[in-house]
């Protein structure tokens, strides 16, 4: 059996300020650096022998400090990247929903059909994370691997992981920074989803386990 932990990424300036941040770096706020450290402390025992990471600057500090506990080889991932969303990176949600108010009514109520002008459609977001995943799985066999992403990439992760097309992205819950999903791969790379959104350790809640 291969376990999965899949992880979203700390709060970065573009969650606090509240920008589109998509490819672009945006460095973590001190808010996201008590989420790392909670995130952290929850993965602490569980035998992870790799960590994947997006490259982006806010999900390499999460994975660098998930592995401060298990130092253990850290794997840059680009293929596990946040949606590219073209004209809107960098630019405030206020003005996307003034500017773009087609394209923002379907990144909020319709995104399996969304695509940002010069940005990647939530298809090829969906097509893309889906071989990430399979591929992670099956080079981690037996193994506990760590995958540090984003909450739309995650959200494409999840919906193949319960079996749906993107049609069914609706479905699925995007986590808050750092929420936590595990999946477990048998032999045939099926998976079978253990927890979805986990957020209690931002409560400073007990009882975890898989």
């Amino acid at each position: 059996m291969t376990k999965m932990i899949i992880v979203r990424h700390c709060q970065a300036e573009g969650n606090l300020k509240r920008f589109f941040q998509g490819t672009i770096d945006s460095d973590i706020t001190p808010e996201g650096a008590a989420q790392i450290a909670q995130a952290a402390e929850l993965l602490r025992s569980e035998p992870i022998d790799v960590i994947y990471s997006s490259p982006k600057i806010r999900a390499v500090k999460t994975a660098e400090g998930i592995n401060l506990y298990h130092e253990v080889e850290l794997r840059i991932d680009p293929e596990i990247v946040e949606i590219d969303a073209g004209e809107w990176e960098g630019v405030l949600l206020s003005e996307i929903e003034k500017l773009y108010p087609e394209q923002y009514d379907n990144w909020r109520n319709h995104p399996e059909i969304f695509q940002a002008p010069g940005g990647e459609s939530m298809k090829q977001v969906y097509d893309r994370v889906k071989k990430a995943v399979i591929r992670i799985a099956d080079e981690n066999r037996g193994k506990t691997v760590c995958v540090v992403s984003h909450g739309c990439a995650i959200k494409n992760i999840m919906c193949f992981l319960h079996g749906w097309e993107v049609d069914n992205i609706r479905e699925v819950p995007i986590g808050k920074n750092t929420s936590v999903n595990v999946v477990t791969f048998n032999d045939k790379l099926e998976p079978t989803i253990l927890i979805e959104d986990y957020e209690d350790h931002l409560r400073d809640a007990e009882g975890w386990s898989f």
